[in-house]
C-alpha cells in the first residue's frame, strides 16, 4: 500500500532560495509491505542541487537487512556524483526531482516501522540543506 505525505505543494517551476523558497515543497509516499513482499515508492522535491540518504536502509552492497532499498532511480538522472555511501546525487542547477525507491522486506522481516531519512540541500546563492525522516512499516501476518 502506498499513501502520500505532503510537506507542501509542487509549484509549477522548481524553488531554490534565490527565490526566497527555502525549503522546498517534499512529497513522500508512504508505503506499507508484508513480509515477502517488495515494493516501490516515490519522493518529489521541488528544487534541489543534492540528495543523499542516510545509510539505515540503503545499503552499500549486499545485505541480510530485513527491510532494504534496492537501486534507486532519479528523475532527471543526475549530473554527478559523490563517492560516499550511501552516494551524494548532484544536479548541476535548481531541478525539480522524483526518486524512486524499490523495497525489499524479507520473508522472516518482524512487523513494525523500519525508518530511513534523507538530506536534501541546494547551493545556489546561499547553502541550505533540510534532514526529513520516515518509516516503511511492515504489516503483521
Amino acid at each position: 500500500m502506498v499513501s502520500s505525505l505532503s510537506s507542501g505543494c509542487l509549484g509549477s517551476r522548481p524553488s531554490c532560495t534565490d527565490e526566497g523558497n527555502w525549503p522546498p515543497d517534499v512529497r513522500v509516499e508512504e508505503t506499507e509491505l508484508a513480509p515477502g513482499e517488495s515494493g516501490a515508492f516515490e519522493i518529489r522535491v521541488d528544487g534541489v542541487t543534492a540528495f543523499q540518504f542516510d545509510p539505515r536502509l540503503y545499503q552499500c552492497g549486499s545485505t541480510d537487512a530485513p527491510v532494504a532499498f534496492g537501486d534507486v532511480d532519479t528523475e532527471p538522472s543526475i549530473d554527478s556524483q559523490a563517492d560516499s555511501c550511501p552516494p551524494i546525487w548532484l544536479w548541476d542547477g535548481c531541478t525539480r526531482v522524483t526518486v524512486t525507491v524499490p523495497v525489499r522486506v524479507a520473508p522472516d522481516a518482524e512487523p513494525g516501522a523500519y525508518e530511513y531519512g534523507f538530506r536534501i540541500a541546494e547551493d545556489i546563492g546561499e547553502r541550505h540543506s533540510r534532514d526529513y525522516e520516515r518509516a516503511i512499516t511492515v504489516a503483521g501476518n
